[in-house]
């Protein structure tokens, strides 16, 4: 595992490492998108932010943590709050969309309760960049907060959109992990790390991100 950066595995730069202790698809690209990712939940990963290796070593190597070598990037996001979240993974795949469509593809995970706590999706290579609501504005308000009380609160992710070959490379999986503050459950803070796909080994078990790969290749993508 890595913190976000790449000079320093390490490092921290966008906030604090999950270690030490995330609009609708328009239809038409649901149609598109939708076939391109994959929830995480169906995947066998290991809970928090951990070291790959140590991971594998630990359970036999049965299964990766992060892609590897196959085209994707992973995103995991983690409710640590007593809310039930609404969260928008917003990327720059590099194309160009027409109007009336977004700019970038979104993928919105809803109703992530504190029992599910977390999810995710495998998005297809290339990612440029990833945020949680708007890449250019983290200002924004993009995560919707339910909370117990039956309040609803708006929290922006508070921190760059994460780059490609500064904050991940292809074949990571990126940890988004949202605590709430400890004075008021209607503040939210996002915290996030990476698991380096390069470092995780050879898994000994079939790779549901190889069967991602071979089942889009089959269906023509």
């Amino acid at each position: 595992m890595r913190c976000c950066g790449k000079e320093n595995r390490a490092q921290v730069v966008t906030g604090q490492c999950p270690c030490d202790r995330t609009g609708d698809v328009p239809p038409r690209r649901a149609a598109c998108t939708g076939s391109l990712m994959v929830i995480l939940g169906l995947l066998p990963f290991c809970g928090g932010c951990l070291n790959p290796a140590l991971f594998n070593q630990a359970s036999g190597a049965l299964f990766p943590t992060a892609p590897g070598d196959e085209p994707f990037l992973a995103v995991r996001v983690i409710n640590d709050t007593t809310a039930t979240l609404d969260v928008p993974i917003m990327y720059d795949d590099g194309l160009t969309y027409l109007s009336p469509l977004p700019p970038n593809p979104t993928f919105l995970i809803t109703d992530l309760t504190p029992e599910v706590r977390e999810t995710g999706v495998v998005l297809r290579w290339p990612v440029l960049r990833v945020a949680l609501g708007d890449l250019d504005n983290p200002v924004l308000p993009a995560i919707v907060a339910r909370l117990p009380e039956g309040q609803t609160a708006g929290a922006p992710f508070g921190h760059r959109a994460l780059e490609v070959g500064v904050d991940y490379d292809r074949g990571d999986t990126i940890i988004f992990y949202i605590n709430e503050d400890s004075r008021s459950a209607a503040v939210l803070t996002v915290s996030i790390g990476v698991i380096d796909g390069a470092a995780q080994g050879q898994p000994s078990r079939a790779d549901p991100f190889e069967a991602t790969r071979l089942l889009l290749e089959a269906g023509g993508f």
